[in-house]
């Protein structure tokens, strides 16, 4: 089986030879792993900019995932040393998270849109960098990465703070955000289909260590109709559809199956009792991640990261639908010698 049809299979509980895995790390981490273990970085200049890094990692680490990530190869600008602005207009300051950042000042700073200036989606230079991506990764699954794209995207805009006041105060303003949010999406989506893509991957932050950041009659409210949406648009065009929300947003599972979600990530289990919840879901929601990146991977020794991905690896076979994988992008305090043997039970299956 290649990777994309053991990801396919995965994902609709069918019989594969070996559960499929992903690793990812930081840019941070690459970078020392790519030296560490003596391999060649690789970069394909499209445009001019160093816009995607082919690395040896993906393939060292035999990655079943493949990720075209949803904006345009000019979309940051760098305003002043570490502080980028985004095709929205936000700024995120980038001096110690590389990768993400903090988001600056509020640019919505009053109940209207009048400072929203929304990006093109059908701007070729968005999709410019597709296809060498897709052509160095023949064997893996593609995903159409959709990062901040629903509640991220409307408070990195708003602030936090006012979008949670607004959700009470100002829902009909909430609602008028969230629906240009969408409205955008759905035509990115609409973009994507001259491409051989396998799904995409929503990523929109719902929950954090404790639970829910608003309750679930919130979270209905106003981010479900419009998931919905895009869901079915891209069901539509044959994709599958994955979501990365962090925390344990177990409460909204269901909700979430009954709008299509086929795919969950990161699945953290400090957050999640991952056998119990794979146990209630399988047949119905897949998973993906599932090893820890707040405590085994960077704290436990290589023995008791072999433990943990064994078991995963059972869970797996019993259940299926479960891509294995760090719970988010490895950080940079992740000592070498655990990733190795992660990787030893991974590929030995």
């Amino acid at each position: 089986m290649t990777e994309k049809e053991r990801v396919k299979r995965t994902i609709r509980f069918e019989g594969v030879d070996t559960a499929p895995w992903q690793i990812n790390c930081t840019s941070v981490l690459s970078s020392v792993y790519i030296k560490a273990l003596g391999l060649e970085e690789k970069s394909r200049i499209i445009l001019g900019q160093n816009v995607y890094r082919f690395n040896e990692l993906d393939d060292y680490f035999g990655n079943h995932l493949c990720f075209l990530r949803n904006r345009a190869v000019n979309s940051l600008t760098e305003d002043e040393p570490g502080i980028y602005r985004d095709e929205w207009g936000v700024r995120w300051d980038r001096r110690i998270d590389r990768d993400i950042g903090n988001p600056g000042p509020p640019l919505l700073d009053r109940r209207n849109l009048d400072k929203l200036s929304v990006p093109d989606p059908a701007d070729p230079n968005r999709y410019a960098h597709f296809w060498p991506i897709i052509e160095a990764s023949p064997n893996r699954y593609i995903l159409a990465k959709f990062s901040y794209s629903l509640f991220e995207r409307a408070w990195a805009l708003r602030g936090m703070e006012n979008l949670m006041v607004d959700m009470i105060e100002a829902p009909g303003f909430v609602d008028e955000l969230l629906d240009v949010i969408t409205a955008y999406n759905l035509e990115v989506i609409r973009q994507l289909e001259p491409y051989p893509i396998d799904g995409i991957y929503f990523g929109d932050d719902w929950g954090g260590q404790r639970g829910l950041l608003m309750s679930p009659a919130m979270w209905r409210r106003f981010i479900k109709p419009q998931l919905e949406k895009m869901y079915r648009a891209a069901h539509d065009q044959g994709y599958d559809v994955f979501i990365h929300s962090c925390g344990d947003i177990s409460l909204l599972l269901e909700d979430l199956i009954e709008v299509g979600l086929n795919v969950f990530n990161p699945f953290q289990p400090e957050v999640m009792d991952v056998e119990d919840i794979m146990k209630s879901y399988a047949g119905r929601l897949a998973f993906y991640g599932g090893l820890s990146i707040q405590q085994t991977l960077p704290f436990g020794t290589p023995e008791e990261v072999k433990q943990q991905t064994a078991h995963r690896l059972r869970l797996a076979r019993e259940y299926s639908g479960f891509i294995i994988s760090p719970s988010h992008d490895m950080p940079p305090d992740v000592p070498l010698e655990n990733t190795l043997a992660m990787l030893e039970l991974l590929s030995g299956q």
